[in-house]
């Protein structure tokens, strides 16, 4: 066999390597082919990479993981209304199922004091929407109240991009709890487009 000429070797080794960059500069690129090596065409769960990579953060705990594992496991069970205010939000979500429902308040309460903390958890699923959020999160005031089924977040702000962002992502999250894993893989490929 003869060896391969060391001007073919660098450039393999180039493309390898621009190939790498590409995919880590680009993580909505890479976010699609995990997403379609994970469902089929109607949105099915078909196995292979595991859902629980879906949801890993930079810094997230079990926890964290196993909450957001509940939600979209069980986001049939969630109920949301969002009502868009002037300078902001206001969001019920219920759950009738206890745990679930524990769930969801631990997650909003978590992912508020994130915000407040400017600890962006980065969840490979996470909506770009939440950039601006946690960038601008000195601008959000925050209220939370429990109730017996769920939570209700009110969050304002004085800023009409930083009100814009909330107001997206609560209509981001009301989506995530209707339709599941279909929403994220329909958002990642908007994303592409």
């Amino acid at each position: 066999m003869k060896p391969i000429p060391r001007s073919i070797a660098l450039a393999c080794g180039a493309v390898l390597l621009l190939g790498a960059g590409y995919a880590y500069s680009n993580r909505y690129a890479v976010e699609h082919f995990v997403m379609s090596r994970m469902h089929d065409e109607s949105g099915q769960h078909m196995g292979g990479f595991g859902m629980g990579h879906m949801f890993k953060g930079v810094d997230t705990t079990e926890a964290e993981e196993s909450e957001l594992r509940a939600m979209f496991e069980n986001n049939t069970g969630i109920v949301r209304r969002v009502e868009n205010l002037p300078n902001g939000i206001r969001t019920t979500t219920t759950a009738q199922d206890e745990d679930l429902r524990n769930a969801v308040i631990s997650h909003a309460a978590g992912m508020i004091a994130r915000v407040d903390e400017g600890r962006d958890p980065k969840v490979f699923i996470q909506s770009p929407t939440l950039d601006l959020i946690f960038q601008n999160r000195a601008l959000i005031t925050t209220q939370i109240e429990t109730t017996a089924d769920g939570i209700i977040v009110t969050q304002t702000s004085e800023d009409a991009a930083t009100v814009a962002a909330l107001q997206k992502h609560a209509g981001e999250v009301s989506d995530l709890a209707a339709r599941g894993m279909q929403s994220v893989h329909e958002a990642m490929q908007q994303r592409l487009n």
